[in-house]
């Protein structure tokens, strides 16, 4: 029984990493030649500033942002990206009906609306489109949406 055990918690093992179930490592995904970029920063093994253009995915339906990134010559540069919070309508609140003051039944209150809900959403995807030189003086920060 318990060698069937073994063996069983072992192919179940092999399966889930077979089929991806487990974490796969990120790969870097190089833009342009000497930079590249792997989930939230850019490396650039140049001597330009690049301008990177990623697209993030938000959390909770919010949508997606777009992130300008300015990756510095020869540094790993994160990728600022933030997401915006969502506003989800109040619901439908329905009250509880009232005897009226003769005792003989019931008032009805109309329901209301109750009060908004704020929903912090998050990055859960980052896709990076393009990478170009960008050696503005100015525009050499770690990064910034936009």
């Amino acid at each position: 029984m318990r060698q069937r055990l073994t063996f069983g918690l072992g192919l179940a093992s092999f399966v889930m990493a077979a089929a991806g179930v487990l974490a796969p490592q990120a790969v870097a995904q190089e833009l342009a030649p000497g930079v590249s970029c792997k989930q939230f920063s850019c490396r650039n093994d140049t001597d330009d500033t690049y301008r990177v253009r990623s697209v993030v995915t938000c959390s909770d339906g919010a949508g997606q942002v777009s992130v300008v990134t300015y990756a510095r010559p020869q540094a790993t540069t994160p990728v600022l990206a933030g997401c915006p919070h969502v506003t989800v309508p109040g619901k439908l609140e329905h009250h509880p009906p009232v005897m009226n003051p003769d005792g003989r039944g019931y008032d009805y209150p109309p329901p209301t609306i109750g009060p908004p809900e704020v929903v912090i959403t998050y990055p859960v995807l980052i896709e990076h489109r393009s990478a170009e030189i960008d050696n503005t003086p100015r525009r050499q920060s770690t990064g910034s949406a936009g």
